[in-house]
Parts: C-alpha cells; structure tokens; sequence
C-alpha cells in the first residue's frame, strides 16, 4: 500500500509551540468554547479579521437577501470560525468515544456496501461544518482504509501538526501534489479518498467554470473528475450539518455510480450542484472568508 511522505516539524515549533498547542487541546470543551468566545470578538470587532472579504462573499452569492440577513450570516459564520479554531486543535487529544459522539455518521451503509463489494471510491466534501473531524471520524467508520487529501501549509511546524491530527484514528492525510500517485499505487487496494470539492484553483488553467454557483461564475478544481474517470471510480458526496456547538452529522450520497457515461465537465457540475445545496442548508458553516472569487473567467 502507498505510504504518504509525513511532513516534519522544525526543532523550534516542537520546542516552543507545539507544547501549547498540546496543552489547549487537552482543555475540557466547556473551557475551549469560552476561548472560542474570545477568538469571536477578537477577530470580529477588534481585527476585523476579513470582514470586507466575508460580506462581500456573501452579498454577491445571495443578492436577493435583505442587509440584516447578510449580516446575522455573517456573525454567525465568525462564531462558527471560532468553534473551528479550537475543534481542530482539541483533535490532537480527542478520544475516539468523544469523536464518535460529536461527528456523527448517518449513512454508514453505504461505505459498507462498497466494502463487501469490493469496491473503491472517492468522497467529495466542501468546507462546510468541521472537515477535519470529518477526517478523523473517517477511519472509525470505514473497514478500508481511508486517504483524505490536504492542501500543504506553509508553515512547516502547523503542517506537521495538522498531520498528527489527521492521522491519529489511522487515516493518511495524502497532500494534492501526492495524489495521483496514491490513486496509481493503491489501485489493487480497497480505499476510500476524501477530496475537497471547494478547493480554491491557484490558477484558470485547466479548471471547471460553473456559470450560476451561488449567483457567480466559479472555477472549481477538476481533479475530483479527471481522477474518478481516469480510474473509473464512483463518488460519494459528504455534506455535513452542525448540530449544535461541538456536534455534528455527516450524510453520504452517491452521486456518480458510473463516471465513464458522464464528461468531466458533467462531473463536476453534479458536484458543484451538491456543494451549492449544501451551503444553502447551513450558509453560516461554510468557509467565507477564503477569497474563492478571486479568479475572473477568460472570455475567448
């Protein structure tokens, strides 16, 4: 089986960071939240952190809502951003009996259907809810082995630690420049691949434009597509809910059983269509701060 390379961490971040970062991870939830609280009206009132990019995400995708909906959106997409940021670290400790309470996976037959059959394939998920618990529920719920696909960091240190966190159930975290080597290397082994379907493109070249996603036209990735039919691989779709603060459920559909009868560009509209729908659901828990309209389509 393909074996990931696994980043390394500076003497320094191990030295001088990533203590902390063990020690706030250990914190009881009730703590971490009223920290959450914190990071809230730090990055909302005093950094302001990306608001001008935030509220105009979110008046462009839905320009038929009224000023006070953008705005309650808005508030609650940052109180949500706060959860994230001490979810993701309190996953470094996290027990599997805590992970299995608060991310939970509502459609576990269909990963065991595949498993009897035999049978590998992709999920496509968004940055709705908490994809990182997504990653580590992942391999407590799935008989194969699971590869969930990241985009490397540009610290070293927070690259490594996010690696630890993602791994610690079993998963191997791939990252997207090992990606298609882990597809041609595992293609005698049964194995779930978790793609991020929102990933932003860093360029135009070779992307899928959707003309309507959230009232804009926006590039998507077409690697999710190029990868299901270059190994012939059906998708499953995970969108994810928040329950409640700390607590949330996955739901997995299959929406490409066959990829050969489809193009790559019906592909991944059907993706961007389950993405779309579900930040519609739940648009507080979707990741509106990343700058996902910054590339402008060519016209030929």
């Amino acid at each position: 089986m393909y074996q990931p390379e696994i980043p390394k961490a500076p003497l320094g971040f191990k030295i001088l960071v990533f203590p902390w970062l063990f020690l706030i991870s250990k914190l009881p939830f009730w703590i971490l939240y009223r920290i959450s609280d914190l990071i809230f009206l730090i990055l909302f009132y005093i950094l302001k952190y990306r608001r001008k990019v935030v509220l105009e995400n979110l008046r462009n995708s839905f320009p038929f809502r009224d000023e006070k909906y953008i705005r309650s959106v808005e508030r609650k997409y940052y109180k949500h951003l706060s959860d994230l940021f001490v979810e993701t670290i309190k996953g470094y400790s996290i027990t599997e009996k805590q992970m299995k309470k608060r991310m939970i996976n509502e459609d576990q037959h269909v990963y065991l259907d595949y498993y009897q059959k035999n049978q590998s394939f992709i999920v496509v998920m968004s940055h709705c809810g908490n994809w990182e618990w997504i990653c580590l529920m992942s391999q407590l719920t799935c008989k194969q082995q699971v590869f969930c696909t990241y985009k490397t960091l540009s610290s070293d240190g927070f690259n490594w630690f996010m690696y630890q966190i993602r791994s610690k159930f079993g998963a191997k975290p791939v990252s997207m420049t090992e990606t298609l080597r882990a597809f041609a290397n595992n293609k005698d082994t049964v194995t779930v691949t978790a793609l991020i379907g929102d990933q932003n493109p860093s360029g135009v070249n070779q992307v899928y434009w959707s003309d309507s996603f959230l009232n804009q036209e926006t590039a998507f990735l077409s690697g999710p597509a190029k990868i299901s039919k270059k190994f012939n691989l059906p998708i499953v779709y995970l969108d994810s809910r928040k329950l409640s603060r700390g607590h949330y459920a996955a739901r997995s559909l299959t929406i490409i059983d066959n990829p050969s009868e489809l193009t790559e560009d019906q592909i991944s509209e059907t993706i961007s269509k389950h993405i779309e729908n579900e930040i519609l659901d739940q648009p507080e828990i979707w990741l509106w701060s990343h700058r996902r309209w910054k590339h402008k389509r060519i016209s030929k």
